[in-house]
């Protein structure tokens, strides 16, 4: 497998932009606009928040298989299947303990995963 910088100009076609300053008011509005409903609780979750400097390339992330209670009032999960048009770059940590998304082309709305 092939290491991976993550500056601009790297071998995955992609560049690190510092991250904008997003409220929970932006996550609650993007929750509605995906699912169709308001989250009904918001949790706070520990993970880590950079990227590390060198990840590995694993591929090109062909697609993603969810579950969600997307447009379903009822609460009943759905399975979601969604083809990648212009792949993000799935990589992960040296360790090979972490994945992460990086690249690509899509959006999160309410048509769901677009791209």
């Amino acid at each position: 497998m092939n290491s991976v910088p993550t500056t601009a100009g790297g071998s995955c076609g992609c560049s690190v932009r510092p991250p904008k300053r997003n409220s929970v008011s932006d996550a609650a509005a993007l929750y509605r606009r995906f699912n169709g409903f308001d989250a009904s609780q918001a949790i706070k979750v520990r993970h880590r928040r950079l990227m590390p400097p060198v990840v590995v390339d694993v591929g090109p992330l062909a697609g993603l298989i969810y579950r969600s209670k997307k447009r379903n009032p009822l609460g009943r999960l759905r399975t979601y299947i969604h083809l990648m048009e212009k792949p993000p770059r799935l990589v992960s940590n040296v360790e090979g303990t972490q994945l992460y998304i990086v690249g690509g082309s899509y959006r999160i709305g309410a048509r769901g995963i677009e791209g």
